[in-house]
């Protein structure tokens, strides 16, 4: 059997990013034992309660369905929806239990181009997506 250089290069390069990838996935201790998380890293907890959106179809042309799922009964959601610049365009007060089974929006008075639409839940941004209008 006979190695490239090649090989020897890939096979370096992957044993560099592994201690890397095996970090990624790795929970810290600090969860495990009761104390707060680190800063900035995610739990699988977090991530599991925190809800999830989207919009269809996107492109859009003119009317979409919001969908959304893994809420929390009695928090307040809202749907904001910015232009490429980051200016306000619209604000959607959300009925979560609505939304579970697909809420229209009519944004076909809205010029065409790229939007940003964020979920706030509490009035805090809870995740931000992008959508393209072509009315």
């Amino acid at each position: 059997m006979k190695f490239t250089p090649r090989f020897f290069t890939f096979l370096l390069l992957l044993l560099w990013q592994l201690p890397q990838l095996a970090a990624a996935s790795y929970a810290p201790p600090s969860a495990a034992q009761g104390r707060a998380p680190v800063a900035g890293v995610p739990t699988l907890a977090a991530r599991m309660l925190s809800p999830t959106f989207s919009l269809a179809p996107n492109p859009a042309h003119g009317i979409v369905t919001l969908s959304m799922s893994q809420y929390a009964a009695g928090t307040e959601y809202r749907l904001r929806l910015s232009n490429i610049i980051g200016r306000e365009v619209r604000t959607v007060a959300l009925r979560p239990e609505a939304a579970d089974r697909g809420m229209s929006l009519n944004l076909a008075d809205l010029p065409s181009g790229m939007y940003f639409y964020s979920l706030l839940q509490n009035d805090k941004v809870v995740s931000t997506k992008r959508l393209v209008l072509q009315n």
